[in-house]
């Protein structure tokens, strides 16, 4: 078998910020998303013994054990793939393990490396960068199209800047444009049939300013479960986070203040592996913050909306949005998904002791008690990981996980993300 690197990762390890700016989502989700994160000029380079590449860099490379790099105008071209980096001796070199067996010995001509991206491509974006869609390269019918909006203000209602900051998030079955969400044809997700907008509008200003419905929020005055609350002013400062996937689906935790790394939020979205017919609807979850109130209130906090802990808390707010099931008509109103796990302290409970790599698959059903399917590349964590507080790889046996730190009821716990299998 050959070396799994589809599913890649990336951290504010790598050197990626995720600050209290407007844009920081956008920017970072162009990188891990589309572009990848170029290396600096390759110096050195050569194929030992057991058909790994080493590489020294002019400067620091900024990356991490098992990362996903691809190398390109190297000869022989054998070298021009996918590797995971399998040791990291120094700040400028890195060990790579390639996908492809590489039988040559030597190398003749030294090409360029970056961290590669998850896969997908900029479809559309505004000519104020303030909204993308973005899609999966090489698509099937399945793959939806992810429109992230971080506007702010639409010429009449305004969000002011210094509030919260988030990104309207959404799927949809297909777009001719940027802003092109109003086809009662096309599936969304959420979705309501009765305000196709809701998603995406705004109105009224100040305390009184509603913005979207379903949030990806990043930069918040207060962390895990309170707020958010959108009035209040973020503090400054980078946020710890995790971005892992591919061009299927994705996951991405970060703290919501500067200072508290173990109590992160999860989102997510795409493709989940269906028990059911996905050519009658679309087989996509989303893992988002659903919350239509206004920019002054301060009621509830994530705990109390759905969506706001995905796999945490209680039974009623550990939940997630999925497509609706129906053979009639699959235009109709979005489910509410919940996961089929041992109870909502993953990462904290440690029911199954052993030091181990205790991960469980997720399974879900809908609202109406159908079995969904399982999310790809997320698992429950049956082993209590002590304090998590960035992205942590691991290697058990010839599995690749990472593990990063989610807020579970009281305190911090943790999820594993599969990467594949290391041979």
């Amino acid at each position: 078998m050959a070396t799994d690197v589809d599913v890649q990762y990336f951290s504010h390890l790598n050197g990626l910020t995720l600050g209290n700016n407007w844009g920081d989502l956008i920017r970072l989700l162009d990188k891990a998303l589309v572009t990848g994160i170029d290396f600096t000029q390759i110096t050195t380079a050569s194929i030992d013994a057991q058909g790994d590449v080493h590489i020294t860099l002019y400067a620091a490379h900024n990356a991490m054990l098992l990362q996903v790099v691809e190398l390109s105008g190297f000869a022989p071209a054998s070298l021009n793939q996918k590797y995971r980096i399998k040791g990291v001796p120094s700040a400028t070199e890195l060990i790579l393990k390639p996908h492809t067996a590489i039988t040559e010995t030597s190398i003749v001509t030294i090409g360029s490396g970056k961290l590669a991206s998850l896969g997908y491509e900029i479809i559309f974006r505004d000519a104020n960068d303030v909204k993308r869609v973005y899609r999966a390269k090489n698509p099937t019918s399945q793959h939806p199209f992810i429109r992230v909006d971080e506007t702010i203000s639409d010429g009449t209602n305004t969000y002011i800047s210094s509030y919260a900051k988030s990104a309207m998030v959404g799927l949809l079955e297909s777009m001719e444009h940027i802003d092109d969400y109003e086809n009662p044809g096309v599936l969304q997700l959420p979705i309501d049939t009765s305000n196709l907008k809701k998603n995406w509008s705004l109105s009224g200003s100040g305390t009184s300013n509603y913005r979207g419905w379903s949030k990806w929020y990043y930069a918040c005055s207060q962390s895990m479960p309170n707020g958010p609350f959108d009035y209040n002013t973020p503090p400054s400062g980078n946020r710890n986070f995790t971005l892992l996937g591919d061009a299927d689906a994705f996951y991405f935790t970060r703290s919501l203040t500067p200072g508290n790394h173990q109590n992160k939020l999860l989102s997510g979205c795409g493709l989940f592996n269906s028990t059911l017919d996905g050519s009658i609807v679309p087989s996509w979850y989303l893992m988002t913050t659903l919350k239509v109130t206004e920019a002054g209130s301060t009621s509830g906090g994530f705990v109390a909306v759905t969506g706001g802990t995905p796999l945490a808390f209680d039974a009623e707010r550990a939940k997630f949005l999925t497509t609706n099931y129906n053979i009639i008509n699959k235009v109709v109103n979005h489910t509410i998904a919940t996961s089929i796990i041992p109870d909502l302290l993953t990462g904290r409970s440690g029911i199954y002791g052993a030091t181990s790599v205790a991960a469980l698959e997720l399974p879900f059903f809908d609202s109406q008690t159908r079995l969904r399917g399982n999310l790809k590349h997320i698992y429950y964590s049956g082993n209590n990981r002590g304090n998590v507080t960035q992205t942590t790889p691991l290697l058990s046996d010839n599995s690749m996980y990472i593990i990063d730190a989610i807020w579970a009821n009281p305190d911090a716990g943790s999820v594993y993300f599969y990467l594949g299998e290391f041979e």
